[in-house]
């Protein structure tokens, strides 16, 4: 309001107005400004007293004034609830300009989305401080929900756990407050693939349970369950893990029906098949089976291969790359290791996510410092590559 009006800044605290209402009064520019934002003077803020006679209560005669000033104060009311400040053509600015953040996500560098990101959330933040429809209300929130929980991958991209779950925790209290079970679920696989990287497998595994049952589609489904069924790899829960990838397979296999979020939106919201079998392969690493590693690994890449480029995810298939590495590392096939990720060695600064650089140093410090590859040029070499990708962080220009 200060703002609007052009009146001076004030540094509002919650100590406050718990002051006020403890019968301490604000000062008289503060009760200026809650005269202006309350519409109504100091008398009915309890401000001041008012030594006017009491009305006279009405006479049998005046019915009809007392129903007509009922019916006045009626409309007038009415007529305030119907003003707002937010446009439709806001809404569905901002619901475009997510839309659009979304897939931009996979094919792009994380911080200049991050800072556009930032820049929407704000944008809502005031459309929400200001009037507003209920309707629009519940728009708005749903889109600090997902702008929260782009914000919260890209932190996690960044290199910033903490962050991501915090943004990750915004996001679900979004969901919440709107009970939409498609933010839900989404948040819910994010916050298990946070849990993931953290090394809080148990955690992880029940965070993608737990999200199954507000999957409103298929496509949540299958998400959720690949992320189970990645983390009970890690925990060796061969049953668990079989029964979670099967479930994610046939969601996969369903199709329908789809739900906004996971299929008409899609991006980063999405789940394709490519996005499937990177996941599948990861957890057949977990369970030591190279083989199947292998397969699902070479599917994902054939797959963001023949995709457009706008779906093709940088970071996913990057990923389907590290793992196909590892099941030929497993298999003691070094040449073919090195092939599979000399094409991720050499990629832009900016694209190197943090869980590109972890999965990498693992292969460096785990596989590659197995008795097998000891003595072996090709795997020196290769450990020497992967050490300089990792100590070549991204340009986080201010």
């Amino acid at each position: 309001m200060c703002v609007k009006d052009e009146l001076p800044a004030r540094g509002l605290t919650v100590r406050s107005w718990l002051e006020w209402e403890a019968d301490h009064p604000p000062s008289p520019a503060y009760q200026d400004l809650l005269c202006r934002l309350f519409l109504t003077g100091p008398v009915q803020l309890g401000f001041a007293v008012s030594y006017e006679a009491p009305a006279s209560p009405p006479r049998p005669g005046h019915v009809d004034d007392v129903v007509a000033e009922a019916a006045r104060s009626s409309f007038a009311h009415a007529a305030a609830a119907q003003l707002s400040d937010v446009t439709p053509m806001t809404v569905d600015h901002i619901d475009a300009q997510i839309r659009r953040l979304a897939v931009e996500y996979v094919y792009e560098e994380p911080l200049p989305l991050f800072r556009r990101m930032v820049t929407l959330r704000d944008q809502v933040h005031d459309a929400l401080a200001g009037r507003h429809h209920p309707e629009q209300a519940t728009a708005l929130l749903l889109s600090l929900g997902q702008l929260c929980g782009l914000l919260s991958n890209a932190s996690l991209d960044l290199g910033n756990p903490p962050a991501a779950v915090t943004q990750a925790r915004s996001a679900w209290t979004y969901a919440s407050i709107i009970d939409h079970h498609g933010l839900r679920a989404w948040v819910r696989g994010l916050q298990a693939m946070i849990a993931y990287w953290a090394g809080a497998h148990e955690v992880a595994a029940d965070l993608a349970r737990d999200g199954q049952r507000y999957a409103p589609g298929p496509t949540a489904l299958s998400r959720l369950a690949s992320i189970e069924a990645l983390t009970r790899a890690v925990l060796d829960d061969p049953r668990g893990t079989g029964l979670a990838i099967q479930r994610a397979r046939d969601a996969l296999a369903a199709g329908t029906p789809q739900d906004e979020m996971h299929d008409d939106i899609g991006g980063e919201f999405g789940f394709p098949a490519a996005k499937f079998s990177y996941l599948a392969a990861a957890t057949y690493v977990h369970l030591g089976d190279h083989a199947r590693a292998i397969e699902q690994a070479r599917l994902a890449i054939d797959l963001y291969k023949s995709g457009s480029a706008t779906s093709r995810a940088y970071g996913n298939e990057a990923l389907a790359h590290v793992n196909l590495a590892t099941g030929y590392l497993m298999a003691g096939e070094i040449d073919d290791a090195a092939t599979a990720i000399s094409g991720v060695l050499t990629m832009s600064t900016n694209r190197r996510i943090d869980g590109l650089t972890r999965r990498l140093s693992q292969i460096r410090l785990q596989l590659l410092a197995q008795p097998r590859f000891k003595g072996s040029r090709r795997a020196g070499e290769l450990a020497e590559r992967i050490e300089d990708f990792r100590s070549s962080l991204p340009v986080l220009e201010p």
